[in-house]
Parts: C-alpha cells; structure tokens; sequence
C-alpha cells in the first residue's frame, strides 16, 4: 500500500495529536504491506522532521536547567497567534484544502491519512483521526475561530473520509451519534505508550527530583495544558481541603504550560504556591517525564472530558497509582486500574485523594493492575491497527 500521511501536527512541542502523529510518520514505513509513505502538510510535500526522542531514558544528562520551563519558539507562537485570528484562520481553512486536494488529486493507488481531524476533497480513499468531540459538546473551552473552522470543516471530512478513526471506544460512539453514521465506518484504535515510561527505583529518580526540591514518593503529579478541560479548579479545591499535614507531606506537582482561559486557573494556583504545598514547574521537556511519573506518590487526572487521556496509561506504565474521573473515555482507559472520581464532587475528589495517598492495600493492587493494563496499549500495536484499517479502506 502507498500511504499519505498529513503530519501539519507534528510541531515542537510534541505532545498530544503531534506525538500520535509522530507515532505514525516514524512506524509506518517499517510495517509490513506498506510500500511507501509520503508526507504532506499545509498544502505541500514535505520531507519528516528531525526529532531526536531518545534521550528520554538517559538521566544521567539531567541538569538544573532541563527543569527550566520551556518557551514555545518563534515560529510555534506565529502559528498559536494566527490560528486565532478569525481572517487567517478562514483564509487558512479556504486555501489549504485546495493545495492538498491538488496534490492528492495527482496521485492513484495511495490511501490518504490525516490524523488531525481534516480530509481534503480529494479522489483518493481516506481515512480520518477524530480524538475527541469537545468542540461540539464544550465549545466554551475552545476560542470561537477555532470553533467555527473546525465545525465548517469536520463534517466536511467525515463525509469524504471511507473510515473514521477514534482513540477509544467511547469516542467511537461519540462520532456515531454525533454525525449519524454507520457502526462499520467507525473504528477504535487506542493510542500507546512509549517504552521510556517504566518503573524506576528511588535511587534512580532522587539525584534528579532533588534538584528541584522533590523527592521519591513525595508528592502527587498532574501533566496537561492548564486549561479548563483539565478540571483543575476542582483539583486544587480538593486538595487545599485535604488535612494540613497530608498536603505537606504529599505536596501536588504540576506540569504544563498555558492553555485557553486559563488565567483564573493560574491564579489559583500561585495562591497554592504561596500556601506552601503546590509547586508549579510550568511547561517542561518531554524528556524528564518519565522521572516525574515514576517518582510520584500518584498520579492526579480528573479531568472533565479526554478523548483517551494517555498521561493515564503513561502514570501506569510507570509504575504509579492514578486517580481519574469517571466519565468518557478516562474509565477505558485505565481499565479497572485506577481510582475513579466524579470530577465536579470536590468532596469526592478529597476524600479519593486522601485513601490513593494513604490506603497502601489500595495502592499496591493499583500499581500491579496498572502495569499489566498499560503493557496492553503501545505505539506498536496502534500503528499495526492502523495498518489494519488501510486494508480495511483498501479492500472496500
């Protein structure tokens, strides 16, 4: 099979839909059955990024300065910007799917994939990747321009699309319903977790958490884009209702640089800081991750909505208890490993905080079962799924 790949998401910092992406542009080529892979992005070919991820496993280059929170480049705060400016991002959504039709339109016996949410009109078979369905059930956390460019143009790909792709199951009956189609023209596929996230001893991740004031098993962890999607406002009233000496002895560790309205959120969170038992560490190399999962007494993600929620299984694999909320795709995810949460009932929130932090019975079964439910999901697995899904589209 001869595959396009859309790769207009794989941009520093990779994270999200571009490590997926990624995830796919690096595996495809090695797979069987596929006889090339090409790559296009904004209307034009375009050779793969060099991004070198390898370093994710060698702590011994940790520095001071690898926990300095990252600035978005240059180029990366152009593309934020003008993504929400309401004439670029129509022009942008007018122009580009005319350059990528022409290209695609000029090859025969290609399969084209965009992971991204957006097809083309195009004369090729098509798949298409829809990670959630926010913009239609919380349009409120999204900016307006990018509200209306994409409800202009994902039904638009689902119409064109012979497959639609989700993440996870929940999801896939999300897209069902949502644009009424067919159970057969909608697959789930679920997203994996890099071989770097895994169990590390005490030993291993103190010389590196010291440097930033942290130590083995002595504080909880949240990842994500500061952003209302993430439930945080609840998080952090959850956790100042915690006893004193719970806070101080497990302080709450946060990671991930700023989202869409989220400066009340940060607010709240300089208010923790200045209490003495939240330390904020900004948007952080993906590299340090995996010391930051492992070193943690648990994980915290009780999120509102996730399409899949991977920081779940990446919190797993390495090794580590997770709480989680109870609704879309969150419960799939963890798969009876984790402890889950109604993410609007503070109360609940505290109360399941305090037992994942202290009840050790609870916390040892969560790890072993985590483990094993992790091991499950990997970047291979999803990328020979998807394979799967090509001969699916070819054969139709």
């Amino acid at each position: 099979m001869n595959i396009v790949l859309s790769i207009e998401a794989i941009n520093p910092p990779l994270a999200g839909i571009g490590r997926y992406a990624w995830e796919l542009a690096t595996r495809l080529p090695v797979q069987a059955n596929i006889d090339s892979v090409r790559y296009l992005s904004d209307g034009f070919w375009r050779a793969l990024p060099n991004y070198d991820l390898s370093g994710a496993s060698d702590h011994t280059a940790l520095s001071v300065k690898a926990f300095a929170p990252l600035r978005l480049g240059y180029k990366a705060k152009i593309r934020q910007q003008l993504g929400r400016m309401r004439f670029f991002s129509e022009w942008y959504g007018k122009l580009m799917p005319v350059l990528a039709g022409q290209r695609l339109n000029r090859l025969s016996n290609t399969i084209f994939h965009s992971p991204n949410y957006f097809v083309p009109k195009c004369d090729l078979p098509s798949l298409v990747t829809l990670h959630d369905l926010s913009i239609y059930r919380f349009p409120q956390w999204h900016p307006k321009t990018r509200i209306a460019r994409a409800r202009a143009s994902i039904p638009e790909s689902v119409d064109r699309a012979s497959l639609v792709l989700t993440d996870s199951l929940a999801t896939r009956l999300e897209v069902i319903e949502q644009f009424s189609l067919a159970p057969e023209r909608v697959v789930a596929i679920p997203l994996g977790v890099d071989e770097q996230f895994h169990p590390y001893t005490a030993e291993e991740t103190a010389p590196i958490l010291q440097q930033i004031g942290l130590r083995p098993n002595g504080y909880s962890f949240f990842v994500s884009t500061i952003e209302p999607r993430k439930n945080l406002t609840n998080l952090l009233a959850a956790y100042r209702a915690l006893p004193m000496d719970v806070r101080q002895r497990w302080p709450l560790v946060l990671a991930g640089g700023q989202g869409w309205q989220s400066s009340e959120i940060h607010d709240d969170i300089a208010s923790a800081q200045r209490e003495g038992w939240l330390k904020y560490l900004g948007f952080i190399d993906q590299h340090w991750l995996p010391v930051l999962y492992a070193g943690c007494r648990l994980f915290t993600y009780p999120s509102w909505y996730e399409g899949f929620g991977l920081p779940i299984a990446e919190a797993m694999a390495s090794g580590v208890p997770v709480l989680t909320s109870n609704c879309s795709s969150m419960p799939e995810v963890a798969g009876g490993a984790a402890m889950l949460v109604e993410p609007g009932d503070v109360d609940a929130i505290r109360d399941r905080l305090q037992q994942a932090l202290e009840d050790e019975e609870w916390r040892a079964t969560a790890i072993a079962r985590g483990r094993q439910r992790a091991a499950e999901l990997t970047w291979d697995a999803c990328v020979r799924n998807t394979v799967a899904a090509y001969q699916l589209v070819q054969s139709r």
